[in-house]
Parts: C-alpha cells; structure tokens; sequence
C-alpha cells in the first residue's frame, strides 16, 4: 500500500462505522448556536469528511487499476507462451509427418536402420524356405512308398 493510502485511511478511522446519526450535526455541536461560524465549522467537517472518503476511494481504485495492470500483464505473457509452445508443437509435427513420410515414400538411400530390417526380412524368408525343404526331405525319409535307390556293386 502506498503512504498516501494509509495517511489518508488513518484520518478516515475515526469517522469508519459509525453510523451517520453519531456523526457531527449542527445540532449536535457544543455551543449549539446558529451563527454563521457554526455552519460554516459544519460544513468544514462535512468537507474534510467527503474529501477523506474521495481520498480513499481514490486509493482503493488505484489499487484496483494496479493489480489489473498486473493481472493483464501476466495474462498477456501466458498467451505469448501459449502461442509459442503452439509454433513448437506444429513445427514438431510437421518434421514427425516428413519423417514418416520419406521412411515410407522413398524409393533410393535406405537408411542403414532400414537396410539392416529389409535384410534381416530377407534372411528370414530364406530361413523359412530352409526349414521347409528340410521339412520335406524328412519326410520323404520316413515314407515307405518313395523306392530307394540301390546302391550299385561295381
């Protein structure tokens, strides 16, 4: 709070909470005369009164513009960093998408990680063929139909 704020809510104390009725009225003074000094001390009290509140409440809405400033302040550098974390999160899935495009779409410069897939692919399907063939072959071991050779005397 600023010192002009509290000097002028300390005048404004005496007067706080009390009902209008307890305040000073020109009834209500000491000397109770109707003279022009009278009414002239009354509106100087009626005066410093409205001048402590108008103080007041100009302190209070100054207060008020200044935690806005503040709020608007913070809003605005959240928004900023919304919008840069946006940019980021697109130019990271713009370079995603290329990626897994040009693992898929192109045709030459295999990459070594690919090669080594499509080779590994390759022994495998040999490998298959193997196990069959051998499969196939024991197999035709086993099979009492299949005529055997003789092995020939020379």
């Amino acid at each position: 709070m600023s010192s002009e704020f509290v000097a002028c809510r300390q005048r404004a104390l005496p007067m706080r909470g009390k009902p209008m009725d307890e305040l000073p009225t020109p009834s209500a003074r000491p000397d109770d005369s109707s003279s022009a000094d009278g009414r002239e001390h009354d509106a100087d009290l009626r005066d410093a009164a409205l001048d402590t509140r108008e103080k007041a409440v100009e302190a209070r809405e100054s207060a008020q513009v200044g935690r806005d400033q503040e709020n608007q302040a913070i809003i605005a550098a959240a928004d900023e960093r919304d919008r840069a974390a946006d940019g980021r999160d697109a130019v990271a899935d713009e370079r995603d998408r290329a990626a897994s495009l040009d693992s898929f779409l192109r045709d030459a410069n295999y990459s070594p990680g690919h090669k080594a897939r499509m080779s590994a692919g390759l022994d495998r399907m040999d490998s298959k063929d193997d196990r069959l063939s051998a499969a196939d072959d024991r197999s035709n071991l086993t099979r009492d139909d299949v005529v055997r050779p003789e092995p020939e005397d020379d």
